[in-house]
């Protein structure tokens, strides 16, 4: 009777040891810095991984450290703006008019002041930062896989990035390209599911057509993509002589 007792404690024990242990979920991964590059081994395994738990949780969970970037300390509206290399859109006629402005930043590629941040306070308080990137002035180029695209701005592709530390402090990150200008366009709050979704893509598609701050500059090569998709780097020469070194510097962009 003892026996037949402690043999059923014993089944029952390893029955709910064993439900215990599949029912529990897998811990949640958290991002820090970039992640695997793409010649990783792991990178495909990393990116499935991230996949499935922003769909599962809505957001990538990620270290707090990966929330600094979108921290900028704004300066004088005015004299940021003043030397810029291209003109910034205009946002006197949409709904940024009606935010609170929090001033500006602007930025260089290379020695070209082609890059602009803006701030602005939200009515609920949060904090929302509009950056903007004239490649045209800088003659830079940008490439993104398009499935990694899937929203829309004004019919253009677009992608937004919810990322959430596990303080709750979080940063919703809406980016697209129109023409030879490169948008981002962050809030810190995390809008998976909220009606401040709605409000950031609104405000992105309240944006007028850019104008480029270089408009005659020579067509951007072509990018090549090797067997995984990605752009590769052009070969770099074997010589170069002082000549080329010197007419490299000396070169101005064509943007009058």
């Amino acid at each position: 009777m003892n026996r037949s007792i402690r043999t059923g404690s014993l089944l029952a024990a390893a029955l709910l040891y064993s439900a215990l242990t599949h029912a529990a979920p897998a811990a949640a991964s958290i991002e820090c810095g970039l992640g695997p590059p793409p010649n990783d081994p792991g990178f495909a395994t990393a990116n499935a991984r991230k996949a499935a738990e922003v769909k599962q949780r809505g957001y990538n969970l990620v270290c707090a450290a990966n929330l600094d970037r979108y921290t900028v300390r704004m300066k004088d509206k005015a004299a940021e703006m003043k030397g810029l290399a291209f003109p910034p859109v205009d946002l006197s006629r949409t709904p940024f008019a009606r935010l609170t402005a929090l001033g500006a930043l602007a930025e260089t590629v290379g020695d070209v002041p082609s890059r602009l941040y803006r701030g602005f306070r939200m009515p609920g308080g949060q904090v929302l930062t509009l950056f903007e990137h004239d490649m045209s002035a800088d003659g830079t180029s940008a490439w993104r896989d398009p499935a990694d695209e899937p929203e829309r701005i004004n019919k253009l592709p677009a992608r937004l990035v919810v990322l959430q530390a596990p303080s709750g402090q979080a940063v919703s990150v809406l980016s697209w390209f129109e023409n030879r200008r490169g948008y981002e366009l962050w809030i810190d709050a995390n809008v998976a599911g909220s009606p401040l979704r709605g409000e950031l893509f609104a405000l992105a598609a309240s944006l007028p057509p850019s104008v480029k701050g270089c408009p005659n500059e020579p067509p951007p090569k072509v990018v090549r993509r090797g067997a995984d998709g990605f752009p590769e780097d052009e070969p770099a020469p074997k010589f170069i002589t002082q000549a080329q070194v010197d007419a490299m510097r000396s070169a101005k962009r064509p943007c009058k």
